[in-house]
């Protein structure tokens, strides 16, 4: 069974070095169009870069996972471009914060927001803001089932490849007390799990801090976060949930 530190370390921000053709695990092809609230982040830790995924939530700031951000020295933005390596709008970032609750051992608390240097523009259909997912819902859990999409232009398969195209897959939410089976008692109340029984789709290397999107509401439910492995039978993804750290982004970016 794949650790928690290799995990944290290498399922979902591996080391940049190149794209490659791949996708989403068990995802297909998709445009920015479909998923205009989608950033792309590339980011500095001295010498080495790292990719993950963001979601636009206002003209100046992106929010994604702590995880992500940990020991990073600068972002760098990219908005409105179905690739991930040229198109759209590259913007710097200005501030990285990490939720003050973070536990990397746990990834409790796993979220964290980028100000941008300078407002970002947003056209409406290749850059808009998502609908968050309003504190009042952290009382009530997230009906078993939900279907979820998940995006980013992470890899295929564990260990695998980035995508240069965006990709996208749906998956339904599993409670909590199911997860935690899986997990041993990991999943905490700021986390929700979800994926296939049989395996085969999920977010996957480099997928991390995207957002998972209830379609039907136009809401960002989720921020990816962690799992065991990808796309593993048994093992659904987990997504910090919005929700329960709602305040704490709305404190902080004024959204």
């Amino acid at each position: 069974m794949t650790s928690r530190a290799d995990v944290l370390g290498d399922k979902h921000r591996r080391q940049f070095k190149s794209f490659h053709d791949g996708k989403i695990v068990g995802g297909y092809n998709t445009t920015i169009q479909n998923i205009p609230y989608q950033a792309y982040l590339l980011l500095q830790k001295g010498n080495d870069y790292y990719q993950c995924g963001g979601s636009i939530i206002s003209n100046r700031y992106i929010l994604t996972a702590a995880h992500c951000l940990k020991g990073i020295q600068r972002a760098y933005i990219r908005i409105g471009s179905t690739q991930a390596n040229s198109g759209g709008t590259m913007y710097n970032s200005a501030l990285l914060q990490m939720h003050p609750q973070y536990n990397s051992q746990t990834s409790d608390y796993d979220v964290g927001v980028i100000r941008v240097s300078r407002a970002m523009t947003l056209d409406g259909t290749k850059s808009r803001v998502i609908k968050l997912a309003d504190s009042e819902m952290q009382s009530e859990p997230i009906s078993p089932g939900t279907e979820i999409l998940v995006s980013g232009w992470g890899t295929t398969s564990e260990n695998g490849e980035t995508s240069n195209n965006l990709m996208a897959v749906t998956v339904p939410t599993v409670s909590n007390e199911d997860c935690n089976k899986s997990y041993r008692g990991g999943i905490t109340a700021r986390m929700f799990c979800a994926g296939v029984p049989e395996g085969g789709k999920d977010s996957c290397q480099g997928d991390s801090g995207g957002p998972a999107v209830q379609e039907s509401e136009d809401k960002q439910l989720g921020i990816v976060s962690f799992g065991i492995g990808c796309a593993r039978a048994g093992y659904p993804g987990v997504y910090t949930r919005v929700a329960s750290v709602r305040n704490w982004i709305r404190l902080n970016t004024g959204v």
